[in-house]
């Protein structure tokens, strides 16, 4: 079987694949796979080699070969691929594959990237024009991404099925459990983690303002008896957060045995928040951040069910 693996922009990403390539590696396939690199989060290298080798399944029968784009990597014409990609279909890189072998079999699975999959066009737009990206462009990428979700992609291998009242996946949720082992939330303890947003590398909020946020959410914690401890995100400057007990981890916040094991976590409508909730049942409190109230309003109707399934709870913590 030869695949190749496109748009990973985070270490979460390659959590969802690891649980496809081992599922296929489950049923005897023997796996040739083409990493291509280059991902950014945020302007910023968001996962190294390293973390593929890491967190891909660890077998005999699969062989990763790091290339720089598609065109590099070579294959018999005769075989058929399967070309992987996050979140949507990436279209430059399936026009390069089709490119010379119009009547090779290439099967496209496409897998979960979090919150964002179950968006639409629109959400897709804006999430577009978060990260700095101008018109037509954001409009052009976000509809030709939809019109290539419907008409290209063979499998969607998402966490949440929509069908079976949001149910997860069971082997992409075997896939994150297995990194924290027997590890699970401890209700009786005092630890509560707030998961940040990069909202000020966004350019959405100033950091005084996310600040008095946090600060807000930390008062609210300390009056009821517990401690609040700081766990950034990736892309975020972590002295913003000198004042705050901090922890940091080089794994995803779902497979981190010190967040896992926290009595509660808050945060926004963020992935790592909704799949903590959804693998560990992790008490949790969805908050929304002054001056980004809009975002509520932003959500697809499927964005904006999922969430309610799981994180029914919101709360305008003053800040």
């Amino acid at each position: 079987m030869r695949v190749v693996i496109i748009g990973v922009r985070s270490r979460t990403h390659l959590i969802h694949i690891a649980a496809y390539l081992r599922a296929q590696l489950d049923v005897g396939e023997t796996i040739e796979a083409g990493y291509v690199g280059g991902g950014v989060c945020l302007g910023h290298a968001s996962v190294s080699e390293r973390d593929v080798l890491f967190l891909l399944p660890d077998s005999d029968r699969l062989r990763v070969t790091f290339v720089t784009g598609v065109d590099r990597w070579r294959w018999p014409a005769a075989e058929p691929i399967t070309y992987v990609s996050v979140g949507a279909l990436g279209i430059k890189p399936w026009i390069a594959l089709r490119r010379g072998k119009i009547f090779q079999l290439i099967h496209t699975v496409v897998t979960d990237e979090g919150v964002g999959t179950y968006g639409d066009w629109r959400t897709h737009r804006d999430a577009w024009r978060r990260q700095g990206v101008r018109e037509p462009w954001t409009t052009v990428r976000a509809l030709a991404g939809e019109t290539a979700a419907r008409t290209l992609t063979t499998t969607r291998w998402a966490m949440y099925d929509e069908r079976r009242a949001w149910a997860l996946h069971p082997q992409i949720a075997q896939e994150f459990r297995r990194h924290v082992g027997a590890v699970r939330p401890d209700p009786t303890g005092d630890r509560v983690l707030f998961l940040s947003s990069p909202w000020v590398e966004l350019g959405l909020l100033s950091a005084e303002r996310y600040l008095a946020h946090v600060r807000a959410v930390r008062a609210r914690v300390v009056g009821d008896g517990k401690q609040l401890i700081i766990r950034p995100h990736p892309s975020e400057d972590r002295s913003r957060y000198a004042e705050f007990e901090m922890i940091e981890g080089e794994l995803p916040a779902e497979v981190d045995p010190q967040v896992v094991a926290a009595a509660a976590v808050i945060g926004g409508a963020s992935t790592a928040l909704l799949n903590l909730v959804a693998l560990y049942d992790l008490p949790a409190m969805r908050v929304v951040t002054p001056g980004l109230e809009y975002l509520e309003s932003k959500l697809g109707v499927r964005q904006r069910a999922l969430l309610t399934h799981y994180l029914p709870v919101i709360d305008n913590v003053a800040g």
